[in-house]
Parts: C-alpha cells; structure tokens; sequence
C-alpha cells in the first residue's frame, strides 16, 4: 500500500517536472514544493530544537519508525538534507548526545568535522545534504532515550538541531 501511494506521489511529480519543462520554469515554485513535500513525507520523524536552517529529511539507517531501535556497539549512517538558503554551507561541527533520563552521553561521530576533505557535504537541488557515521557505545544503558544532534558552523553557531527517539538494544 505505501509503496503505490509512493509511486502516486512519484507520478504527480514527474508529471509536474514535465510540465516544469514545457512552461520554462514558470511553476519552478511549484515543483520545489512538491519535491519537498515528497521529501518530508519520507522522512524519518523528528523533533526540531532550534534549527537556522530547514531540515527536509531525516534518514537512519535500518530505522523506518520512531523510537529508532539501535544496537549495541553498531556504528549507523544518518543522512539529512537541509535547506541552507544559498549561503554555501561547507563546514559542519557535530555535538551529538544520548538523552536518557536528563542525563545526556556525548556520542562519537565520524566524520567530525564535515567538510569537503571527506565528501559528506553535498549540494542538492533543495538545498544540502550531509551524512555522518554515529556509534552506539557498548556501555549504553539498555532503555529508550533520546539522540540530540547539533550541527554547528565554523563559529559555533547552532545551524542544525533535532532529537529523535530511540531504543538502545544488546
């Protein structure tokens, strides 16, 4: 059933691109809109804590629904694209920690920090992407929480913050 309704929505947009192309980017708005909706319907779900820029989408890997079940001593890819309005973002510094009970955990992330000597910033039609590798330390408590990840500029400037549920399991 998802899967159709993906094709659908696959369709309106390929429809919508077409006549993007016919019409000489007069609905470029449009289309922009709908591939965003397109994207934020796939998006893992996510709380926002403050971000300057716009996250579309969320992916971590081997994770469809919230809270994320995540294993022991696992290292996880976590992709996000982001709307950086133009201004070129090419430096991200990661602080991103385990949340169990109030108690917060820093958590190891690689690449730290994402710039263009590892290729996990790239420029998208929407906006940027970026990916990085998060691991789940063996010494975690076996519990739900929460994963807190701030991505912050050269300046230490808060660019990027949203929590997600998650489940450490053994």
């Amino acid at each position: 059933m998802r899967g159709a309704l993906m094709g659908y929505y696959l369709k309106i947009l390929l429809a919508i691109c077409a006549v993007h192309e016919l019409a000489g980017g007069v609905i470029r708005s449009t289309t922009d809109a709908a591939y965003k909706k397109y994207l934020s319907i796939k998006s893992l779900p996510f709380e926002d804590c403050g971000s300057l820029y716009q996250v579309s989408y969320l992916e971590i890997e081997s994770c469809t629904t919230v809270p994320c079940s995540m294993a022991r001593n696992a290292i996880i890819k976590v992709t996000v694209r982001f709307d950086d309005n133009g201004n070129g973002v090419s430096f991200l510094k990661h602080e991103v920690r385990w949340v169990f009970n109030y108690i917060k955990t820093q958590a190891a992330i690689s690449p730290d920090p994402c710039d263009g000597d590892h290729g996990c910033i790239e420029s998208a039609s929407d906006g940027k992407a970026y990916w990085a590798n998060i691991f789940v330390n063996e010494t975690l408590p076996v519990m739900r929480g929460s994963m807190l990840w701030e991505s912050k500029d050269a300046n230490n400037q808060n660019l990027i913050c949203f929590q997600v549920p998650v489940v450490i399991t053994v």
